[in-house]
């Protein structure tokens, strides 16, 4: 059967489209470019750590931990081989703790500091982001650690490889409008994983928890992430703890935050062991917060880092 030319030429445009949006997506789009090349550099200070201490504590979660982690302080000062390996909620809470069992090998430790908000909604699942940076770091197997790898998972993070609508408009935008086109550079990433920002907003402080109310539970699909990662770093002879990042709250709502992180941390100790600090997650100095209240300053990473090597301590005492 002969195939008309219009047809021919329809799928002719549509292939090189699709090519043409993959090929932006995965190396010419500045968010990839950026994630992607800090990641590589989070890896890289793994085996440094690794090859200097025989062993590398790495911490996962989304940008609280980013921007959190001084990993580089901490080992220069106390001398533990911690790795920053937190990316950012946009690619989901299953990819960021997948890059961090793509990153640890038997005899690491693995503390998952994910975000409640992740943790206690429905969606956990790797995004379109994550699949377009697991293959652009040559690491696919950060998408598939619960259910494993196979040919139709593959053929399925192939149609996660174009660019969306609302990408290809902000980016115009940004272009007319002469802005950068991505909110971080690489130039501020540091040592060990740590990123800094110059930006400072008047963030929105309205998800705090503010009411009597202080009980915030795991969805359904949460508990299972969790499961799944103490499942899946004790097969690989990882071991793996639960600390809450921290985030901000104003003094007066301080205290109910804490309640309710409390509330949480105590479901997440019924599924894998748990480091509890004195803070509960809560931090309530403004002005050691960047552009919202997950990302710390450099002042406030410090301050955060030090109290994290403090909670390090717990792990040998409970094993």
């Amino acid at each position: 059967m002969k195939i008309p030319r219009l047809t021919l030429k329809l799928l002719l445009v549509a292939l090189v489209t699709s090519v043409a949006g993959a090929t932006y997506a995965m190396w010419r789009n500045p968010e990839m470019h950026f994630w992607k090349t800090v990641a590589e550099r989070k890896l890289s200070w793994v085996e440094q750590m690794r090859a200097k201490h025989g062993y590398v504590v790495g911490v996962v979660g989304g940008s609280t931990t980013t921007f959190a982690i001084d990993a580089a302080m901490i080992e220069r000062e106390y001398g533990l081989p911690v790795a920053n390996l937190g990316l950012h909620a946009g690619v989901g809470a299953e990819a960021c703790a997948g890059f961090g069992l793509a990153a640890l090998q038997r005899g690491d430790t693995l503390i998952v500091s994910i975000e409640p908000g992740l943790l206690t909604g429905e969606d956990v699942g790797a995004t379109n982001l994550a699949t377009r940076l697991a293959y652009s770091l040559g690491k696919p197997e950060m998408l598939h650690w619960q259910k494993g790898e196979s040919f139709s998972s593959h053929a399925t993070d192939l149609t996660k490889f174009q660019p969306g609508g609302g990408h290809v408009i902000t980016m115009l935008g940004k272009l007319a409008l002469g802005l950068p086109l991505y909110r971080y550079s690489t130039e501020n990433s540091l040592p060990g994983g740590l990123q800094v920002t110059d930006e400072r907003r008047n963030f929105n402080i309205a998800s705090a928890t503010t009411t009597e109310d202080a009980s915030i539970s795991l969805s359904p699909e949460g508990a299972a992430l969790l499961a799944n990662i103490r499942h899946e770093a004790e097969r690989r002879g990882i071991r793996v703890f639960y600390v809450l990042p921290w985030a901000y709250a104003p003094e007066e709502s301080a205290a109910i935050q804490r309640q309710a992180n409390s509330y949480l941390l105590d479901q997440v100790a019924a599924i894998m062991q748990v480091i509890r600090e004195p803070a509960m997650g809560v931090y309530t100095a403004r002005q050691h917060f960047a552009d919202s209240g997950q990302h710390l300053t450099i002042d406030g990473a410090i301050k955060r880092s030090h109290c994290f090597e403090e909670a390090l301590g717990q792990m040998s005492q409970t094993h």
